[in-house]
């Protein structure tokens, strides 16, 4: 749902790197006021500046957790670093006092304890466990949930002196997207991969997800104003208020336009597993996605420009933005109004991404990981942001038809 750079506290193994299981507005006519208040989402259920939401747990709980409401006793754990839950890779003894559970998963499990504020909509994790399980039905490669000793998905913990949803998911092995060798075909990959998650998803009820408000929405983008006061250097927060008034006049007026849908919503460098080709060993290709916390009903334009972006940064090019366009354009067509707000939306969601980094540092001292990738982040907003829509888009549209005339 972020900017999130996995760094793991202890070591299983070399490839245990990823957090395996580590947000609906209408136009309204009128003054540019009116479309303000009738566009912005009612989202009560968002974060809050200030708001200290991390579970506070430890290891030793951990393992009890696992014991009590899945049946297993742990052998090996690491802690993956996440940005507001936590999430533990577990090994578990092959002996079981599960009798839902008939095998131990021998690529392991990661139990994943929620923050406080996704933990008070427990229909949420239902919603995230359904769609799991009707993905991996569709071939797409994805945690699945195990239920507990009471046939249940998720439960209701507490966890200190607050409540969190806990589950139990089973490890998907590979490597993060992260950090691989990167050739172009793998961000064209990338495009095709979010397009067929988004096609899978047409088939899911969206009253699972309707109810969804979450802070890294783009639909929920303008109330990044009100955590702003944690940008310190006046050019970068001039930047990030340039950006909210450009899509507060140009994408929120237009966006019964978009096209809607359930979507993935966090498809990052961090949530896409990969794997070496059998046929060559040196290169890589996506096998599976991870972490279904910002899994909302929204617009396609706004699942794209979160790919590109999180694409972008990973290769620290621009350019890389036309390759995932060209892969996203084979599954689903891109309308020509779509392409027309790419840009803001692209920017957009590095402002949240940079943002909401600062802001979590403020509160939570001790993850000071997610800052990791302020340097780059503010670096390709800046570059973004000096391009008019119309150039980097014919730029975007050159590579998208290049890669695709060469590979056919």
């Amino acid at each position: 749902m972020e900017m999130k750079t996995i760094v793991k506290k202890r070591s299983l193994a070399e490839d245990a790197q990823c957090e395996n299981g580590s947000d609906n507005c209408e136009t309204a006519t009128g003054t540019a006021e009116e479309i303000r208040h009738s566009e912005e989402p009612k989202a009560e259920n968002t974060l809050k500046p200030g708001s200290q939401i991390r579970p506070a747990v430890s290891e030793e709980e951990v393992r009890k957790l696992a014991e009590r409401l899945y049946g297993i006793i742990v052998l090996e754990m690491c802690e993956l670093d996440s940005y507001d839950d936590r999430n533990f890779m577990i090994q578990a003894d092959s002996y079981v006092k599960n009798p839902i559970l008939k095998s131990i998963s021998t690529s392991g499990y990661v139990m994943k304890i929620a923050n406080s504020l996704d933990s008070s909509d427990e229909s949420f994790f239902h919603a995230q466990n359904e769609i799991m399980l009707h993905l991996n039905k569709r071939g797409i490669k994805c945690p699945v949930p195990v239920q507990n000793i009471y046939a249940k998905y998720h439960s209701l913990e507490t966890l200190g002196e607050s409540k969190h949803v806990v589950r139990l998911l089973e490890y998907i092995p590979g490597k993060v997207f992260h950090g691989v060798p990167h050739p172009d075909s793998l961000f064209y990959q990338a495009g095709q991969f979010i397009a067929r998650i988004d096609s899978a998803l047409k088939s899911i009820d969206k009253e699972l997800v309707m109810k969804r408000q979450s802070i890294w929405m783009l639909d929920n983008f303008p109330k990044l104003k009100d955590f702003l006061y944690v940008l310190k250097d006046e050019h970068h927060k001039d930047m990030v208020e340039q950006v909210l008034d450009a899509f507060q006049r140009r994408v929120i007026p237009n966006l019964n336009e978009c096209e809607q849908g359930v979507i993935y919503g966090d498809f990052n460098e961090h949530n896409v597993i990969v794997n070496k080709k059998p046929s060559n060993s040196k290169e890589y290709e996506i096998v599976g996605i991870i972490d279904f916390g910002d899994v909302c009903y929204s617009r396609y334009v706004f699942e794209l420009a979160i790919a590109m972006t999180y694409m972008m940064l990973e290769a620290n090019d621009l350019n890389t933005g036309g390759l995932v366009i060209a892969g996203y354009s084979m599954i689903r067509l891109i309308p020509q109004h779509e392409k027309d707000i790419l840009r803001i939306c692209v920017a957009a969601r590095l402002c949240q991404s940079l943002v909401l980094g600062l802001y979590t540092a403020t509160v939570d001292a001790s993850n000071q990981y997610i800052l990791s990738s302020q340097t780059r982040g503010w670096n390709v907003l800046e570059a973004l942001w000096r391009e008019t829509d119309k150039d980097i888009l014919e730029r975007w549209n050159s590579i998208a038809e290049e890669y695709l005339t060469c590979s056919s």
